[in-house]
């Protein structure tokens, strides 16, 4: 029954995502192609596509309290990361955040984690910084 709650109120959200995005100025955009609103509405439509299939799948109970404490565990490294993220910058927060959730979920060697969490923030970061010319978040260090 709860999915079934979630479901509704993630259709709901996915219509609100949709329809704000429809109202984005794009004015200043011309005819060049994809504007901002396109990120928005693929988001919204995928929510849409899964709430429904959420909606129809049938009821599962919690098989353990294990997934509840991951669950919480990762939304509260998340809350770090986002209170974070606006003092340390982009890349030293994402490294922390990274190392932290595969400490949680991996159980692979810690060079492995560190090796990882180093790797995957720094080719976002030069992949957006170099590439994509979108400025990231920058704090203390970087």
């Amino acid at each position: 029954m709860l999915e079934k709650i979630f479901s509704v109120i993630l259709c709901i959200i996915s219509a609100i995502i949709i329809y704000s995005a429809n109202n984005f100025d794009m004015s200043y955009i011309g005819d060049s192609g994809l504007g901002p609103d396109f990120f928005p509405k693929i988001v919204g439509f995928i929510l849409i596509i899964l709430s429904i299939f959420l909606f129809f799948s049938k009821d599962k109970t919690i098989q353990e309290n294990k997934n509840i404490r991951y669950t919480l565990a990762t939304i509260f490294i998340f809350a770090i990361y986002i209170f974070i993220i606006g003092k340390l910058g982009y890349l030293i927060s994402t490294v922390l955040f990274s190392f932290s959730i595969m400490s949680l979920f991996k159980k692979n060697s810690i060079l492995l984690k560190i090796i990882y969490s180093i790797l995957f923030p720094l080719g976002l970061y030069l992949l957006f910084t170099y590439i994509f010319k979108v400025s990231l978040p920058t704090g203390i260090f970087i």
